[in-house]
């Protein structure tokens, strides 16, 4: 996502950061918009230590400053998929949302969430996943009784942020396939990246054959030669623009060379 949105030059302000989040890639996007308060909501809190940077600078005024506090590491906002974002409304420049939008009930609500808080001229710029991620897992998640989410298409999240007021979406694809050499890491990093709150689990146990089911499934897709598990990620990407609207008005404005009186009517 850093790379592509190297062409984002959002207005002055604020950065909304919502969706997965590593600690480790926060600061490749604040390096992306260096100098903006960020406003940080994942699905659930996590710890971000405080930056080498900052660490660095702390040390340089505890110089200058003794007995100046250290920066304290930061915690990000837990916000649920289907809860609005607690910011006002064209308060903030940009909104960056890695890995969210297939997660939420309503994309269209979140959207719509989106553009609100957003300044004229502000942008948005997300990735999710898209309709052949993880297919490897659906036989996996029908041994084990589970639903297996429907990812939307590129197309249909573009025409909706059309719909929702977005100006000019550019929506883009790529395919990424993973490899595993055991049926535990393949499951470990599939919840890394989605955890559970794609879809409500179903509740009740399961045997223990049930899941040596489920794991033959997987280790059926083991490459004969490379002796490896395959996991495809479908990734989608999209940008767009709060545009400015004009303000409409009940005055017409006509010409003076239009209006014939009763000379220009002879």
């Amino acid at each position: 996502m850093v790379n592509r949105a190297q062409i984002m030059r959002p207005v002055e302000g604020g950065v909304v950061h919502q969706g997965w989040l590593h600690p480790a890639a926060l600061m490749n996007v604040k390096n992306l918009f260096v100098g903006r308060e960020f406003a940080v909501f994942a699905p659930k809190a996590i710890h971000v230590p405080v930056e080498q940077l900052e660490q660095a600078a702390a040390s340089f005024l505890a110089k200058l400053w003794p007995g100046r506090a250290a920066p304290k590491p930061a915690s990000t906002i837990a916000l649920p998929t289907n809860s609005p974002l607690p910011l006002p409304s064209e308060s903030q420049a940009m909104i960056w949302s890695p890995l969210w939008l297939h997660a939420v009930a309503d994309p269209g609500q979140c959207m719509a969430e989106w553009l609100r808080v957003l300044k004229p001229e502000g942008g948005v710029f997300f990735s999710c996943f898209g309709p052949d991620t993880a297919r490897e897992l659906q036989s996996f998640a029908q041994a084990m009784g589970e639903s297996f989410p429907d990812f939307a298409d590129m197309h249909d999240l573009g025409d909706l942020m059309s719909k929702q007021g977005f100006s000019d979406p550019v929506m883009e694809m790529e395919k990424l396939t993973l490899t595993y050499s055991s049926p535990a890491k393949l499951l470990e990093d599939w919840r890394a990246l989605c955890g559970n709150h794609l879809e409500t689990r179903k509740q009740g146990l399961r045997t223990s054959r049930q899941f040596s089911e489920a794991i033959l499934c997987l280790e059926r897709l083991r490459d004969p030669e490379t002796g490896r598990i395959p996991l495809t990620l479908e990734l989608v990407y999209g940008h767009a623009w709060k545009v400015k609207r004009k303000t409409k008005t009940d005055v017409a404005t006509v010409k003076i060379s239009d209006i014939k009186g009763r000379k220009g009517s002879k």
